[in-house]
């Protein structure tokens, strides 16, 4: 039997409309479409893919690979997700494994990619537009400018470290944010313009440049922010 397809789609920060038109046309193309759950509650899968797909309406067999966002045995569930599109690839199906955001930006597609070249598994690769790039434009606030750098940071080991990256004067992304409690503070005292940004592209979208709209609010998983240079 001939061999199949295996695609990485991302599919964006989270509204349906900002896939690109190439990942769209991957998931049409495809015979089963693969997406990350974090985890089970009562029999029910969370997943952010999910909800994008169903936003899509892709009419096509979907099915769901687990990755547990914690613990100590994730690699065991990267590998079963792996075997998993290797059996349907290896059975002439065109196979899609999607992400939110982008592939390669802090996503557990790059785990199963890794098994999919040692195994000289062919991928087609479609990037997605990550969560700071459309969080930049709710802020209606260029991300960088001229010589400005661009740092990215993810799960934040204190505000002492955040403090000392700042120093050197580039827009600091940070991802996961919710690691760390005390943003209010944080943020109030900082002296940089910022933007926060929550569940970007969903219904349930937030974002501020107002610290005080903080103080009381409970930071999510999918969150991020986004602290400017101090002007010239």
């Amino acid at each position: 039997m001939n061999k199949g397809t295996f695609t990485g789609v991302g599919l964006g920060p989270g509204e349906p409309e900002l896939i690109t038109l190439k990942g769209f046309r991957a998931l049409q193309a495809a015979d089963i479409i693969f997406y990350p759950v974090s985890s089970l509650e009562n029999g029910q899968h969370r997943s952010f893919s999910a909800n994008i797909l169903d936003g899509l309406e892709i009419n096509k067999p979907c099915e769901p690979l687990l990755f547990p966002m914690k613990g100590k045995e994730t690699q065991k569930f990267y590998n079963e997700a792996f075997l998993r599109i290797k059996d349907e690839y290896e059975n002439g199906k065109n196979v899609v494994l999607v992400s939110e955001g982008d592939l390669f930006f802090y996503s557990t597609f790059g785990y199963v990619f890794k098994l999919a070249k040692e195994a000289k598994i062919p991928c087609r690769l479609i990037p997605g537009i990550p969560a700071f790039i459309a969080a930049s434009a709710l802020g209606e606030q260029p991300l960088v400018e001229k010589t400005t750098g661009l740092e990215v940071m993810a799960k934040p080991e204190s505000f002492d470290a955040i403090s000392e990256a700042l120093k050197r004067q580039s827009t600091f992304v940070i991802m996961k944010m919710s690691v760390l409690d005390g943003w209010h503070s944080f943020l109030k005292n900082c002296g940089r313009s910022f933007l926060y940004a929550e569940r970007v592209g969903t219904g349930n979208e937030f974002f501020t440049s107002n610290a005080d709209e903080l103080e009381f609010r409970r930071i999510p998983y999918f969150s991020l922010l986004i602290v400017y240079p101090e002007n010239e």
